[in-house]
């Protein structure tokens, strides 16, 4: 027993600071609060006792006040390294374990074949410190996330390789290092006719301009009703209660779009996309290809003249509303060209099967744009009149099939195929077919090749 934990890795520790930085709100708050107390007459005080004007008797408020806010700071030091001592991370043979708490330990645990994406975050108050967290995403959802934070930037780096090889069952860094201390005489003979390593491959997405980041965030139309509304809480003297709330709904899906493109690139390394963005917050998240579910290329009506484009995706493990804060950002293009666009989906077919002409009195918009188009094992779907969208999944990623009929579809002979997909911002609908296309679908669609499962490691 005891020979069986001692080969177990031990945990290993955070940087000293990560207790209080994740309570940095509350140390500036009190910072603040103690620069309230100080008033412009204790500095003159000070500035007196300083050259000698007066004895020190008036300063002994200000010397209580200044004590006890060093008493503070020590105590919250003290406190935090209590805490910060049952903080830890280990890398085990199939998981990875975090374990925090001081007065009740928490013990998370993350497999590595469970693993969807790796990612380095620094947050503003991180990156002062030169400093860095390192988010594992797993199939679980967001509340499945595994955190550690906080590390040297260059530590949080070469703890996400360590994890991506895990995952993708390479050779650990440890386990290469001993190969290589093997002969390493001969290594060196040989060197000189190794070759050179292949070099690297062009960037998917080049680092999108500054200027485009601020023109497409400007565009959108959320940004354009803000704006309008601003304008009217300026003319008819709107009061700041009534307009507060709107605002507070509208200023982050502005931020959102501007930060998740600020000097946004995009990049394979094998089986594996790497996207680096972040205004704010700088990210580099890592997504495997092959658990990219489902794939949605949009055009905003505004974009039109720019030739702009926009490209989503599913992956497990993200959910549907991720944003790049709490979860990796599913926006893997957030404006570009449609030659980088294109990128991302299968290549392009004509229509298998569109909406017919009555379905104008249920989509009376986009009627014409509604089409489905089967290629090779994809399935793409068109819509959008104004906002154009184009949606592409592998018919394996189908994990249900949903045939919809409601009251006025039925006197119009119209039905839609729902194709039921994991849980993100991509949503397929064959929509208003007619019911020997829908059925033609549906039958089609059943037939789909499924993955088949695999046993735990």
């Amino acid at each position: 027993m005891s020979d069986q934990s001692s080969t177990q890795p031990s945990f290993r520790r955070v940087h000293r600071l990560t207790p209080l930085l994740r309570l940095w709100s509350v140390i500036l708050a009190l910072i603040a609060a103690f620069a309230l107390n100080v008033n412009l007459e204790a500095l003159r005080d000070i500035f007196a006792f300083i050259t000698g004007e007066h004895r020190g008797e008036a300063l002994r408020d200000t010397a209580f006040a200044l004590a006890a806010f060093v008493a503070v700071c020590a105590v919250v030091w003290l406190a935090s390294g209590l805490w910060w001592r049952r903080m830890g991370y280990q890398l085990g043979g199939d998981e990875l374990s975090l374990r925090r708490g001081l007065f009740s330990t928490q013990l998370r645990t993350a497999r590595y074949d469970r693993t969807q994406a790796v990612d380095v975050v620094e947050p503003v108050i991180a990156r002062l410190f030169r400093l860095a967290a390192v988010r594992v995403e797993t199939a679980g959802g967001q509340s499945s996330v595994i955190e550690i934070a906080y590390l040297k930037k260059a530590d949080a780096e070469a703890l996400r390789e360590d994890i991506l090889a895990r995952v993708h069952g390479a050779p650990t860094p440890a386990a290469t290092a001993a190969d290589t201390d093997i002969d390493a005489t001969a290594a060196d003979a040989t060197s000189a006719h190794t070759p050179a390593a292949p070099a690297e491959e062009p960037a998917l997405v080049p680092e999108i301009p500054i200027a485009r980041s601020l023109v497409a965030a400007a565009l959108r139309t959320s940004t354009l009703f803000l704006v309008g509304f601003l304008i009217v809480v300026v003319v008819t003297r709107l009061p700041l209660s009534t307009a507060l709330p709107i605002l507070v709904g509208a200023i982050p899906n502005v931020w959102n779009v501007l930060d998740s493109s600020w000097r946004y690139t995009a990049r394979t390394d094998g089986e594996v996309l790497n996207i680096t963005y972040g205004l704010a917050d700088r990210r580099r998240q890592s997504i495997r290809l092959d658990r990219i579910h489902a794939v949605q290329i949009t055009q905003p009506f505004l974009w039109r003249p720019l030739g702009w484009y926009e490209v989503r995706v599913s992956v497990a493990g993200y959910g549907a509303s991720a944003s790049g804060k709490a979860s990796g950002s599913t926006r893997i293009l957030p404006v570009g060209t449609l030659a980088q666009a294109r990128q991302f989906l299968p290549a392009d077919a004509a229509p298998t099967y569109a909406s017919p002409a009555r379905a104008k009195w249920v989509s009376p918009l986009d009627y014409r744009q509604q089409t489905v188009a089967l290629t090779g094992d994809y399935v793409i779907v068109r819509n959008g009149r104004l906002n154009r969208r184009v949606k592409a999944i592998h018919t394996s990623h189908i994990q249900e099939l949903t045939y919809r009929r409601g009251p006025i579809s039925q006197a119009l002979g119209l039905a839609t195929v729902g194709l039921d997909l994991v849980q993100g911002p991509v949503r397929m609908d064959a929509r208003n077919l007619t019911l020997a296309d829908a059925a033609a679908l549906l039958t089609q669609l059943r037939s789909r090749q499924l993955p088949g499962l695999k046993p735990p490691r």
